[in-house]
C-alpha cells in the first residue's frame, strides 16, 4: 500500500471517528436531558401517565383529585432516570471509543475494554426496565393506606429488549475478537 492511500485512510478514519464521537455524545446529551425536560415541560401528563399505569393494581391512584406526594413523584422521577443514565453513559463511552479511533488508537487494550463495558451496559439497561417498573409501583404505593397498597413484581423481557440484548452480546463478542486479534498480532510482530 502506498503512502498516499495510507494517509487518505488515516485522514478518513480521523474524520469519521470524530464525527461518530460527536454523534454519540450528542445522542447521550439528548438521551439524558430528554427525560428531565419531559418531566419539566409536561409534569401533569407524566404524573397522570404513571397513575394510570399503576391504577389497575392500586385503584386509589385513579380516585378523583388524588395527588401523590412529592416524595413518591421524586422517587418515580429518580427511578425513571436510572435506565436513561445508563444508556447515556454507554453512549458517552462509545464517543470516547470513536474519539480514540480518530486518534489512531485502533487495537489498544483500553479501547477493547471500553467496547466490552459498553456492551455490558447495553445488556444491563433493558434488563433493568422491569425491575424499575417494580420499584416505581412501590414508590407510588408509599402514600396509600395499608389496605390499598399493592406489590407487583415485574419480570419479563420484551421483544425489543431481547433485540437490544442480542446486539449488546454481539458487541461484547466483537470486543473479545478484537482482544484475541490483538494478541495474535502482537505475537506476530514479535517474530518479525
Amino acid at each position: 500500500m502506498n503512502s498516499r492511500s495510507v494517509a487518505y485512510a488515516r485522514s478518513r478514519l480521523r474524520t469519521i471517528g470524530a464525527l461518530a464521537a460527536l454523534l454519540a455524545w450528542t445522542t447521550a446529551a439528548v438521551e439524558f436531558g430528554g427525560t428531565p425536560l419531559l418531566w419539566l415541560l409536561d409534569y401533569p401528563t407524566m404524573v397522570s401517565a404513571y397513575l394510570q399505569a399503576y391504577g389497575d393494581q392500586m385503584p386509589l391512584l385513579l380516585a378523583e383529585g388524588y395527588q401523590p406526594s412529592h416524595l413518591a413523584i421524586g422517587l418515580v422521577f429518580f427511578l425513571d432516570l436510572i435506565p436513561t443514565a445508563i444508556s447515556a453513559f454507554a453512549l458517552l463511552l462509545t464517543g470516547i471509543f470513536f474519539m480514540r479511533l480518530s486518534k489512531g488508537q485502533t487495537w489498544t487494550l483500553p479501547n477493547i475494554r471500553l467496547l466490552w463495558w459498553v456492551g455490558l451496559l447495553c445488556i444491563g439497561s433493558p434488563l433493568l426496565w422491569s425491575l424499575i417498573g417494580t420499584f416505581e409501583g412501590l414508590a407510588l404505593a408509599i402514600d396509600l393506606p395499608a389496605g390499598e397498597r399493592s406489590f407487583s413484581v415485574s419480570i419479563g423481557v420484551s421483544s425489543e429488549a431481547v433485540y437490544e440484548i442480542m446486539k449488546s452480546i454481539l458487541l461484547c463478542a466483537f470486543s473479545l475478537l478484537m482482544r484475541d486479534a490483538k494478541t495474535i498480532s502482537d505475537e506476530h510482530n514479535c517474530y518479525v
